[in-house]
C-alpha cells in the first residue's frame, strides 16, 4: 500500500471493477487511520445519493458534487486521502486540481471512464480535456478490463473488452447521441475490439 503523496487513475470500460478498486484502497488507507474523503458527481445515481457503491455491492461513504467548486468546498483541511469516483463527469478542471492535492502531500485516487460509447476518450464537458490528460499526470495508472458479453452460438464471447457498447431500445446509439444520456432508456455492454461496432465518420 502506497501511503505516500501520488495521484492514481484507475481507468477502464464500464464493468470493469472500478468502483471496487477504488473501495478497497480507500477503505485500507482509512483502516490505517488516515482521513479519508470520498466524492462523486451527483449526476451519478445508480445506487443512491452520497455513497461510492460498486457493482458487487462494496460501498464506502462519500459526498456528491456538482463540479470541482462544490469539491473544493467540502473537503477537509485535514484530510490526506481524496478518493473521486465516476469522475469523468466532472469539469476539466478536475484535472489540475488533482495535481494541486497530490502536491500538497495528499493522495489523490479517482476512477472513471476511459473511453465514451464511441470508443473515443471521454471528454471533460466542453472544455477540449478528456481522460487521455488526466491519466498522463498520474503517478500510477491503474487499467481495468472487463469481459465482452456478445453473444455467440457458443455463448458469451469473454475476450478482453476495453470499449462499452451503447444501445438505446435495442439499437446501437447514432454517433451523434449525447455523451452523457441522462433518464434515456438505454444498456451498455462490455466490447472486445472484434465485436464492438465501430463508427463510420
Amino acid at each position: 500500500m502506497n501511503v505516500r503523496p501520488h495521484l492514481e487513475v484507475i481507468y477502464g470500460t464500464m464493468f470493469a471493477d472500478k468502483s471496487t478498486s477504488l473501495v478497497k484502497r480507500l477503505l485500507a488507507l482509512q483502516n490505517l487511520g488516515i482521513r479519508t474523503q470520498a466524492f462523486k458527481p451527483e449526476i451519478d445515481g445508480r445506487y443512491g445519493p452520497n455513497q461510492i457503491t460498486s457493482h458487487n455491492g462494496l460501498s464506502f461513504p462519500a459526498t456528491d458534487i456538482k463540479d470541482t467548486s462544490d469539491l473544493l468546498r467540502y473537503i477537509g483541511e485535514s484530510t490526506k486521502v481524496v478518493g473521486i469516483d465516476e469522475v469523468q463527469f466532472l469539469n476539466g478542471s478536475i484535472i489540475d486540481l488533482c495535481d494541486k492535492f497530490a502536491n500538497e502531500g495528499r493522495i489523490v485516487i479517482v476512477a472513471g471512464l476511459d473511453r465514451d460509447f464511441r470508443g473515443e476518450y471521454f471528454p471533460f464537458g466542453k472544455s477540449g480535456l478528456t481522460m487521455a490528460d488526466l491519466i498522463v499526470k498520474a503517478d500510477i495508472q491503474t487499467h481495468r478490463t472487463a469481459r465482452c458479453l456478445f453473444e455467440t452460438p457458443n455463448g458469451f464471447c469473454g475476450g478482453v473488452a476495453s470499449r462499452v457498447q451503447r444501445f438505446i431500445d435495442g439499437e446501437v446509439a447514432p454517433y451523434d447521441s449525447p455523451t452523457i444520456a441522462v433518464g434515456k432508456e438505454e444498456s451498455y455492454t462490455p466490447r472486445c475490439r472484434q465485436h464492438f461496432q465501430f463508427y463510420e465518420l
